[in-house]
């Protein structure tokens, strides 16, 4: 009497090294896609780490301007009672406003860098 399997049996002996080859090789290239996918998720976790401590770089910077504001204010509410002395020439005044200047130049640099790392591909 003859079932069949007899045949299905024969049939995978005789393929057997082909599918470890088959299993290797799938599990080869598995192992190469989870590596590419690993180099790049950590490039771009590095990209955004760089941002993230740009912009708390840059937050930094326009609290500091926003407290030389508040400073500038408060002097300029000082000197409201000598009509005669002029505020631009105030020397506190003088310091406060070169110092927001150069400020939001260092604002805009590290805005710059958040562009161009953000733009960055990988």
């Amino acid at each position: 009497m003859y079932s069949g399997k007899e045949e299905l049996t024969s049939s995978r002996q005789g393929s057997g090294g082909e599918n470890v080859k088959k299993i290797i090789d799938d599990f080869r290239k598995g192992l190469e896609r989870i590596r590419w996918f690993s180099t790049v998720f950590a490039e771009r976790l590095k990209i955004e780490v760089a941002i993230f401590r740009l912009l708390y770089e840059s937050d930094r910077v326009a609290k500091t301007r926003g407290e030389l504001l508040r400073k500038i204010g408060e002097r300029v509410m000082e000197l409201k009672e000598h009509q005669d002395k002029n505020i631009l020439k105030d020397s506190i005044i003088a310091e406060a406003v070169a110092e927001i200047s150069r400020l939001e130049k260092t604002i805009d640099d590290l805005k710059t860098k958040i562009a161009e790392i953000g733009r960055a591909t990988i």
